[in-house]
């Protein structure tokens, strides 16, 4: 199993209060004397001469759905159409927060429809899961959507993984909540797609509040690149990479969904230090994506945060300046990051046919060579490949798969080990990810996965 004790969120979330205490036990997740702490830059491909994957409701075959967040930018009359012309791009998806309780957009959709673009709701019950009720609102707020007669992202209860939300910390009521909304949607407002949503920390609740593949049409990650952890100089964090932040969350989920950056936002101005600093920014979106389409191909949509926090109502979050369109530079790196074919405009043909396709699918982050060999996460063969995989009573591990002809079986022991999550207690202590660490290229043979491998870049073939 993995696990990661970072615990102190990143200020910046559109849904997110500011702090977020590091955990008692820190020194249990601290660095071993001589450990690396270094991003691992391997991927494994896996690729498959048959259909292997069923399309999820309003899912591309392949590409990027291009979206935005743009309702608190008055630079750009908080306006799609503006935002669109400043980045040389139509977008074709934009969200809007609405709170459990407020009516449906049904305005705002027709304006995002007339943009030819998918609304996106983010949904947030903010006095607690007890609202949500089998009543006449839930059910109201779905023949709504129905009306509306167009494919919806709905971003429901997102963020719920830390304390800063008021339906948090209790994985089972969360879960009974999120059943309920779905089973409704999917029965009044089947074009619906119900997109679960966490913040990229802290990781490890995330499991406890999975609802499950069967009611989870899209597995959403917000993340936020800031210099400063909590508005805390003492804090650093400028080494943060997004495509890090990624990696739990996409390993975990990419292979059964596809996986939706509900938020991403990257800082050029913190009142932390008072510095502008457009190249910090420009070096973060540039990063993220240039690497979507090789190394991710499993995100099918991005949406940037186009927000000046600095100015924004709420005092706690007055740090970072997220916004793109209020600079040329920002402006300019942006629109040459989105200007390939790859990041699309409008809605898919084939999104939410449930069509059987070939996809790609990667592994990232979580590879480590010693003694001459390639060791992976055993979460990789049980997760990715789907292979039967057993913890055995003597240390190690039997994997097993039908190959069409026959069984095949690996059973080899596992190393202990632990890969750096990405992130640093307090902007100096490292934390780490413990694994169960199994020997690639033995494993992958014996089960008969035919692999080889490219400097950095290994490639399987179902």
């Amino acid at each position: 199993m993995l696990a990661c004790a970072f615990l102190c969120m990143m200020e910046g979330a559109g849904s997110a209060a500011s702090l977020h205490r590091p955990p008692a036990d820190v020194n249990a997740y601290a660095a071993a004397e001589g450990e690396d702490v270094s991003y691992s830059e391997w991927t494994i491909h896996v690729t498959s001469m048959h259909p292997n994957y069923t399309l999820g409701k309003i899912e591309p075959v392949r590409g990027v759905y291009l979206g935005a967040y743009v309702l608190q930018n008055p630079l750009i009359h908080n306006s799609m159409a503006e935002f669109n012309q400043a980045t040389g791009k139509k977008h074709a998806s934009f969200f809007k927060y609405v709170g459990y309780g407020e009516p449906f957009p049904s305005e705002w959709v027709k304006e995002v429809k007339a943009e030819g673009a998918i609304p996106h709701i983010a949904w947030e019950p903010n006095h607690g899961l007890a609202e949500v009720k089998d009543d006449a609102y839930l059910r109201g707020f779905a023949d709504a959507a129905r009306e509306a007669n167009v494919p919806i992202f709905l971003r429901f209860a997102s963020e719920m993984n830390g304390t800063w939300t008021n339906y948090s910390g209790n994985p089972d009521l969360y879960i009974e909540t999120w059943r309920l909304v779905h089973d409704i949607f999917e029965k009044k407002a089947p074009k619906t797609a119900m997109v679960w949503t966490v913040l990229n920390v802290p990781e490890r609740p995330i499991e406890a509040y999975y609802p499950g593949d069967d009611y989870v049409d899209w597995v959403g990650l917000n993340i936020y690149n800031v210099k400063y952890h909590n508005g805390d100089i003492r804090q650093p964090s400028e080494f943060e990479d997004p495509l890090q932040m990624i990696d739990y969350v996409y390993n975990r989920f990419s292979r059964t969904k596809p996986i939706q950056l509900s938020e991403f936002g990257v800082t050029h101005f913190t009142t932390t230090d008072g510095i502008e600093d457009n190249e910090y920014a420009a070096s973060k979106i540039k990063r993220l994506y240039a690497n979507l389409p090789g190394l991710y191909p499993r995100v099918k949509a991005v949406f940037y945060f186009d927000v000046n926090n600095i100015t924004e109502q709420n005092e706690t979050r007055r740090i970072n300046d997220y916004s793109i369109t209020n600079e040329q530079q920002l402006k300019d790196v942006y629109q040459q990051a989105i200007s390939s074919s790859y990041y699309l405009s409008s809605l898919s043909e084939a999104g939410g046919t449930q069509a059987k396709v070939t996809q790609p699918f990667t592994y990232r982050g979580h590879v480590f060579e010693q003694d001459g060999q390639l060791y992976v996460d055993e979460a990789f063969f049980r997760r990715i490949l789907q292979v039967d995989v057993e913890m055995l009573e003597d240390g190690t591990v039997q994997l097993s798969r039908w190959d069409g002809t026959m069984v095949r079986v690996a059973r080899v022991p596992f190393i202990p080990h632990k890969i750096w999550s990405g992130y640093k207690i307090n902007g100096f202590i490292p934390l780490w990810r413990e694994i169960n660490a199994l020997p690639l290229l033995t494993v992958s043979q014996e089960l008969g996965y035919p692999i080889n491998w490219n400097g950095i870049h290994i490639y399987i073939q179902e």
